[in-house]
């Protein structure tokens, strides 16, 4: 089965926050065994080095960067064409980098980990 990590999910993941609901954690869980496979988006890694460059987070990159990479689970997604014509499907959400994570996931016909309303409200297969 297949999932897609928006960029807050996955910090709060990354650094074991409370602020990662159960049923996400459930699943990072399930990652980790191997159970499932956690796509990551580019743009979420693209917003991760601007969360940790205004210090919001202590993290460093390549921690990140291993984790997806070292994870058999773990699949980096690239911004290709496909995904640039679904963007311009995704018309019900104004901040573009929503719009590249749901379309990374409707590609994928993947379940999204998001905490976010907006998101939660225009793609119904959106976990939290």
């Amino acid at each position: 089965m297949y999932y897609v990590a928006d960029t807050h999910s996955f910090l709060w993941y990354l650094t074991d926050s409370p602020k990662l609901s159960s049923k996400a954690r459930a699943i990072f869980d399930r990652c980790e065994r191997g159970e499932v496979i956690i796509i990551i988006p580019a743009i979420v890694l693209l917003e991760c080095i601007d969360i940790l460059e205004k210090k919001e987070i202590n993290l460093k990159f390549e921690t990140i960067i291993s984790k997806i990479f070292e994870a058999d689970n773990f699949i980096f997604s690239e911004i290709n064409w496909s995904i640039i014509l679904q963007v311009t499907k995704v018309k019900a959400l104004k901040d573009l980098h929503d719009r590249i994570i749901v379309a990374t996931a409707q590609i994928f016909g993947a379940f999204l980990i998001s905490k976010d309303k907006n998101i939660r409200e225009v793609y119904k297969k959106t976990i939290w």
